[in-house]
């Protein structure tokens, strides 16, 4: 933990992070290190997750995907993290308050070929949907409905990846 803080306070001092980032780090580390205790006690049933942070998504021109996730669902491009070979594209809450982001990236020299296991598709849980206005902004964004269901479709990003948008009815694994 000290080298953590130490490393933190190097960055901060050297302008690598920037005072909102050093602070949300600080409290979240101070976090982590105060439920050390209370996660450690659950290692016999396994950690407890309490939420999606990111996907990481490889393909071949992450500009492309990061174009579509943004005109298409809304994401935002995290400020300073776009660095011509990736980019953080943030969801949901804000950063710090259970916000996650997919990571849009080319394919690195030192990743593997294509894996015998892969995500499938993701799927993101739309507020106040109206199946109506749905169907006709993914048609205004020039975007053809990939298949689905009323309350819960799909659409093909660039690189023909099946991304599923759904209202919380229809997509809710609570209920299953």
């Amino acid at each position: 933990m000290e080298r953590f803080i130490a490393d933190l306070v190097k960055n901060f001092e050297s302008g690598k992070v920037n005072r909102r980032e050093f602070c949300k780090t600080v409290a979240l580390a101070a976090t982590v290190y105060a439920a050390g205790d209370a996660a450690q006690a659950q290692a016999t049933r396994g950690f407890k997750v309490i939420g999606v942070n990111h996907l990481s998504y490889t393909c071949p021109d992450y500009t492309r995907a990061r174009d579509f996730y943004i005109n298409v669902f809304g994401l935002e491009n995290a400020p300073g993290h776009d660095t011509g070979k990736r980019a953080n594209l943030m969801f949901g809450p804000e950063p710090g308050k259970g916000g996650c982001f997919i990571v849009a990236r080319n394919v690195g020299a030192t990743d593997k070929p294509a894996a015998q296991a892969y995500v499938d598709h993701f799927c993101f849980t739309l507020s106040n949907w109206e199946e109506t206005r749905v169907r006709a902004a993914v048609k205004a964004k020039g975007q053809e409905i990939s298949g689905g269901r009323d309350g819960s479709l799909h659409v093909l990003d660039p690189f023909n990846y099946d991304v599923q948008f759904a209202n919380i009815v229809e997509e809710n694994a609570f209920r299953r």
